[in-house]
């Protein structure tokens, strides 16, 4: 709840120590929750139900999907929130069950599809281009491409659609 009210007032004004914050929550209950090595906790499972009708695993990663892309649009420009976001971001990809789910949702295939920087500022080249932001975009398209390679096997046309958004911007 504190993160839809604070994801609201985005567009206004946010407060970076709040955002880093959730991202260190986000972090710490995936090192716990989260994974291939995990147990599944059902108490704490049927406690998010009750509560946030949040029923599995898939729908939790939902919910840091929707963050990451949340923090990925408003703050492009801050690094550390970047940062930070985007290693949360790698570190789903890594574990086989967590990047399975992951490539299923659709706000996962709206970044396969759309990673350009009119969707995500760190990604465009600027007059304030430095080296975090190249650190940023190699950590984005690492966790992109094992995102990709999932499915991928020899789908040509689903690595072409992928390739669109980097076609474009080299043309």
């Amino acid at each position: 709840q504190l993160m839809n009210l604070t994801d609201s007032r985005l567009a206004q004004a946010g407060n970076e120590k709040l955002e880093l914050a959730m991202l260190s929550f986000f972090e710490q209950f995936r090192k716990i929750y989260i994974g291939d090595q995990v147990q599944k906790s059902s108490k704490l499972y049927r406690r998010l139900s009750e509560v946030l009708g949040l029923n599995d695993e898939t729908m939790v990663l939902s919910v840091f999907i929707g963050k990451i892309i949340t923090n990925l649009k408003y703050w492009g420009r801050c690094e550390p929130i970047t940062s930070k976001t985007l290693q949360l971001l790698n570190d789903l990809s890594i574990g086989y069950s967590s990047v399975r789910k992951l490539v299923k949702l659709s706000a996962v295939q709206f970044m396969l599809n759309n990673h350009t920087s009119e969707h995500f500022s760190f990604l465009g080249i600027n007059n304030q281009s430095n080296l975090s932001d190249m650190r940023c975009r190699t950590t984005f398209y690492t966790a992109l491409g094992r995102l990709l390679m999932v499915d991928l096997g020899e789908d040509e046309d689903l690595y072409e659609q992928f390739m669109l958004p980097l076609t474009a911007a080299f043309e």
